[in-house]
C-alpha cells in the first residue's frame, strides 16, 4: 500500500513541476531569449551545489488516509532550512518542522491538540532559470526524517491515541522557487509517507496510517 503510494506521488510530484518550468521557459515572449534560458543559461549552470539560503514558512497540513483523518482535523504546519545548492542542479536541504492539527478521538479532552516537531533532510534536484537578476527554480527533493508526536491540552486520555510517539518519515515533493537580489519565495508539496506509525493501535493490532501532505509557501534570504 505504501510503495503504490509513493510512486503515485511521485509522478504526482513531477507533472506539479513539468507546468512550472513549460512556465518559466515560456514567459519570454522572444523566441532568441527562450533558446537562450533553456540552452546556453543551463549550460552554464554547475552540478554540484552552489549557492546558500535560509528560509521560514508555513501552511496546511492533513493525513491522507480516512482513518488518520477519523480521529485528527487538518492543521497548519510551520518550518525553518537552510538550503545548500540554491544555483545549482543539486542541492540538499537541513530543516526543523512542526505541526498542530485538532484531536477528534473520543477520549479525550475538547481543546486537545497534536502537536508534531521533526527534523528532515533531503537531497534536491533544481533547473534554475535567470531572466536579468530574477531567477526562477522548479525542483524535487526526497530525503528521510524523524517527527515526534505529542498530545497537548489534554486532563484524561482515555482514548487509543498515545500521549508521546516517534515515527520514521520518508518526505518527497515537489515545487518552484523565486529569487531576486537574494530574496527568495517557494510553494511546495510535501507528501510523506512514516513507518512505524505507533501513535494510534488499532482493535486488530494495527496501528493507524499517519502518511501526510502539506502544501504552503517559504520567504527567505539567500547569502
Amino acid at each position: 500500500m505504501k510503495t503504490r503510494t509513493i510512486i503515485s506521488t511521485t509522478a504526482f510530484a513531477a507533472l506539479l513541476a513539468g507546468p512550472a518550468f513549460a512556465q518559466s521557459i515560456g514567459s519570454s515572449s522572444d523566441p532568441v531569449a527562450v533558446t537562450t534560458q533553456a540552452s546556453g543559461g543551463l549550460a552554464s549552470v554547475p552540478v554540484v551545489p552552489s549557492g546558500f539560503g535560509v528560509q521560514v514558512g508555513g501552511g496546511v497540513t492533513a493525513f491522507s488516509r480516512q482513518g488518520a483523518r477519523n480521529d485528527f482535523g487538518t492543521g497548519g504546519y510551520w518550518d525553518a532550512r537552510a538550503v545548500l545548492g540554491t544555483r545549482s542542479f543539486i542541492g540538499a536541504e537541513l530543516a526543523y518542522t512542526g505541526s498542530a492539527r485538532d484531536v477528534n478521538a473520543t477520549g479525550v479532552s475538547n481543546n486537545t491538540a497534536l502537536l508534531g516537531n521533526g527534523a528532515e533532510a533531503v537531497v534536491r534536484g533544481n533547473l534554475p532559470l535567470w531572466t536579468g537578476n530574477f531567477r526562477t527554480e522548479p525542483f524535487v527533493f526526497g530525503g528521510a526524517g524523524w517527527t515526534n508526536y505529542h498530545l497537548v491540552n489534554n486532563d484524561a486520555n482515555t482514548s487509543a491515541v498515545k500521549n508521546n510517539a516517534n515515527e520514521l518519515v520518508i518526505p518527497f515533493g515537489a515545487g518552484v522557487s523565486a529569487e531576486y537580489r537574494h530574496f527568495t519565495a517557494d510553494a511546495r508539496f510535501t507528501y510523506r509517507a512514516l513507518f512505524g506509525d505507533t501513535l494510534v493501535p488499532t482493535a486488530n493490532g494495527d496501528h493507524l496510517d499517519l502518511q501526510n501532505w502539506s502544501a504552503g509557501l517559504t520567504l527567505g534570504y539567500e547569502l
